[in-house]
């Protein structure tokens, strides 16, 4: 590997989003080693103001669909001009590009990209090219069942690495309740605290959660539910804890946070209620870190981390009655609540860190850049 390499990363991420947020760990974890990171973003989205504030070298990207031929054409010409070793891309659009650009390119880097979701992927030609094109030398898939997917869509073994998006453990460790939390949510001691951090969305199971809060309020056990992300303090979240009948005094929606670490130190037990597309919680990565129990879906690789009966309970995505068991058996234990938030800790601590992941990362790049040399010496 080369004493110091150039990466470029690539993604058309606006908002926040915890694929936003793994792009930016990773060119830290990077930059210790050494590295130099650029970072192609939308400038004035919130990737791109994080990024600049840490430092980093941000360049315009801002893709308008997948098949951006102006965009596709200014990428090329980054390449050719600040010849990166590597360039990978972080989401869908960018994927598209960097294929693209590489093509077009007279600097061919490594070319990878990261696949952070479980949504099936389309078929047709196009489709199929943009996963298989020889301009790829690698994938990143951020769980075991998302390469399962890759693997059945025609990708081949040797080209699809399994890496765990990281936490970054500095800042989610376990904590005392954050007695500032405690009085803006207004919280009564003692009393138990459901927690779902996440955008809001149909996808992401918030409207689960709800259900699934009026069964266990029903048979008369008390707790406030709080939800925080972007959307969570919209009127269609609200408008939905209405319809079910919910009482209002109960519930916290308290939009996007930037201080989710403060939140969930008073966090009795955290939910991942996704019903489609999501491919290894954040969220729930990050609650396992601090020590909180978690109750989970049981879809693609929540159960990677979420390892039931140890580190947290799954359930059927979707199943409100299945959520509400669940939910109950933790609030009810408190013997459980410790013995998952024991277990939580040492494993987000012994795979799912920002430092492994970037150290992984690295290899990876290490074995790609090896294997085109080889390449090309016998060419």
């Amino acid at each position: 590997m080369a004493t110091k390499l150039k990466i470029l990363h690539i993604t058309e991420s606006f908002g926040w989003s915890g694929g936003a947020a793994q792009a930016l760990y990773l060119a830290r974890e990077l930059r210790t080693f050494g590295h130099e990171n650029i970072i192609a973003c939308p400038v004035t989205g919130d990737l791109g103001r994080k990024a600049a504030a840490d430092g980093f070298e941000v360049v315009p990207f801002r893709p308008s669909r997948d098949y951006d031929l102006r965009t596709a054409f200014a990428l090329s010409r980054l390449l050719d001009e600040r010849k990166p070793d590597v360039l990978q891309a972080h989401h869908p659009k960018a994927h598209s590009m960097g294929l693209i650009a590489k093509y077009l390119a007279k600097h061919k880097p490594v070319f990878l990209f990261t696949r952070r979701v479980s949504h099936p992927i389309v078929t047709g030609y196009f489709a199929k090219l943009k996963y298989t094109s020889p301009q790829i030398d690698g994938c990143i898939a951020v769980a075991e069942s998302v390469r399962g997917l890759l693997l059945a869509y025609g990708l081949r073994p040797e080209g699809v690495r399994t890496i765990y998006s990281g936490t970054d453990t500095a800042r989610f460790s376990p904590r005392p309740p954050d007695v500032r939390i405690i009085d803006e949510l207004g919280l009564t001691p003692g009393q138990p605290v459901v927690m779902l951090v996440g955008n809001f969305s149909e996808h992401k199971g918030q409207h689960v959660l709800l259900k699934a809060a009026k069964i266990l309020y029903a048979g008369g056990l008390d707790f406030t539910l709080v939800f925080a992300g972007r959307g969570t303090d919209s009127k269609e979240l609200k408008a939905l804890f209405k319809l079910e009948g919910l009482p209002v005094e109960k519930a916290r929606f308290l939009g996007l946070r930037d201080d989710v670490e403060k939140l969930l130190s008073v966090a009795s037990v955290s939910v991942n209620a996704a019903v489609k597309g999501e491919a290894l919680s954040g969220s729930i990565r990050e609650s396992l870190a601090m020590g909180v129990p978690s109750v989970a879906s049981d879809i693609s690789g929540n159960a990677e981390i979420v390892k039931e009966g140890v580190t947290g309970l799954l359930y059927p995505p979707g199943d409100a009655a299945a959520l509400a068991d669940r939910l109950r058996t933790v609030l009810r234990d408190h013997g459980l609540r410790g013995k998952l938030s024991r277990n939580s800790i040492s494993l987000v601590r012994e795979g799912f860190t920002t430092a492994i992941m970037g150290a992984r990362t690295l290899q990876y790049y290490d074995e790609l850049l090896y294997r085109r040399k080889q390449q090309m010496l016998e060419s």
